[in-house]
């Protein structure tokens, strides 16, 4: 590819980054330089002028203290700095019962939280569960367990390799029968409006 070829992928990049997350996160940065590593100082440069705006138009908007401002863009390139370091070092991969455990909460809050059968859960986080997940499901796991959806595909895949057995049969081992996850929610004990829920896409 020539310079300029290069440069307007590049300008492309970088406009759909903006569009997409004006004031992004460290999880946003992360991604978009996954999913576009060739351009991962362009990103995290453009993320660090996105805040940098942010703050200048919330201090145009209403009157902010100095040291909002300066705890803000501590903020900012300590967003950066962790997107960084996770670009650079692939995190190793946590189980769901870890990554819960290190928010603090079990299977049974998240499923009283998440309004959701607390099998349907257990399924998930002991690799009972064949992908596809439903998208509502991962969404709302990803949000309570401040994960990104790479982190969920992980969990995901580890407890598929390591599942965790149930009891063991009097003639055999213990062994783990992985259904769907629409065949889990469906034969849920949840109410019909609460199934079609799950089972619906945003």
């Amino acid at each position: 590819m020539n310079g300029s070829k290069k440069n307007e992928e590049r300008d492309a990049v970088l406009f759909a980054f903006h569009q997409e997350c004006e004031k992004p996160t460290a999880m946003q940065i992360l991604d978009w330089v996954r999913r576009y590593p060739e351009y991962a100082e362009d990103i995290r440069a453009h993320a660090a002028v996105s805040h940098d705006w942010a703050a200048r138009k919330s201090e145009e908007e209403v009157e902010v203290s100095q040291s909002l401002l300066d705890r803000g863009f501590s903020n900012a390139l300590n967003a950066l700095h962790n997107a960084r370091v996770e670009a650079e070092e692939p995190a190793q991969s946590k189980s769901f019962h870890d990554l819960a455990a290190a928010q603090g909460i079990d299977v049974v809050q998240m499923a009283q939280d998440m309004d959701i059968a607390r099998g349907v859960l257990a399924e998930l986080f002991d690799g009972a569960m064949r992908p596809p997940v439903r998208k509502r499901i991962v969404d709302a796991v990803c949000d309570i367990l401040k994960i990104s959806r790479a982190m969920f595909d992980a969990a995901l895949s580890l407890a598929l390799q390591q599942p965790r057995f149930g009891h063991a049969k009097a003639n055999g081992p213990p062994t783990v029968n992985a259904r769907t996850c629409d065949q889990i929610i469906r034969e849920s004990r949840m109410t019909p409006e609460r199934k079609r829920y799950w089972l619906e896409e945003d």
